[in-house]
């Protein structure tokens, strides 16, 4: 896995890693999250997640016209005709929309939102060691790492400034990795060569997850 260029700040955050998602909203709308106390969150992922860094990076991307946006009557920028998970996420931990992080002009208050639509887990390099070339977007997950340490390395000012800013800050990772195997089965890769990259592209999010957040016993 490609390292991330910038280093991260030396603070420990409250993680959260989706597996699968259940809905977190009850029928009379309580906010289950609210309780966690979360006062930001922060979102690294794939189209699943994206609210609107593809269309930020490309104005031109068929995610910026209808249907996609349909149920708001506007294009939002997501990949879908209404909410995404991480935005059910905020709904119920009382955190607004999160913008995505290449709108200069978002609102960062509440954390912000680093995925991006089509990205993958490994690097278009890695992917290559697997003779999967065809890899539409140059956004990998450590490229979105790179992208979260440096708006923290401009937002804090040391290691003890960055945890009692975001000490309380939730984490998502992913979804992410499923393109990794699209892209391969896109070339015509066969299953049983698919299956092989399994291990690797698990492993990069293992590693990716314990890079940037820090893990480790205080």
């Amino acid at each position: 896995m490609a390292s991330s260029k910038s280093s991260p700040p030396g603070f420990v955050f409250s993680i959260l890693i989706i597996i699968s998602f259940f809905n977190f909203i009850t029928c009379n709308n309580q906010h289950i999250l609210s309780s966690c106390n979360f006062d930001a969150i922060y979102q690294l992922g794939d189209s699943i997640a994206d609210t609107g860094n593809d269309v930020q990076d490309n104005p031109s991307s068929k995610f910026a016209r209808l249907p996609y946006g349909e149920t708001f009557k506007k294009a939002t920028g997501r990949c879908s005709d209404g909410l995404l998970m991480i935005d059910y996420i905020a709904l119920s931990a009382g955190i607004p929309f999160l913008d995505p992080y290449l709108n200069k002009d978002g609102l960062f208050d509440y954390g912000l939102n680093f995925a991006f639509a089509g990205a993958t887990a490994m690097s278009a390099e890695d992917l290559a060691k697997w003779n999967v070339s065809f890899v539409p977007t140059g956004i990998s997950l450590s490229r979105q790492l790179d992208w979260m340490f440096s708006y923290f390395n401009t937002t804090c000012h040391g290691n003890k400034d960055c945890f009692k800013k975001n000490g309380k800050a939730l984490f998502m990772v992913g979804e992410i990795g499923g393109n990794d195997y699209n892209y391969a089965f896109l070339q015509r890769k066969t299953i049983k060569e698919v299956k092989t990259m399994v291990p690797e592209v698990v492993e990069t999010i293992k590693q990716a997850t314990k890079v940037s957040f820090l893990l480790r016993n205080i």
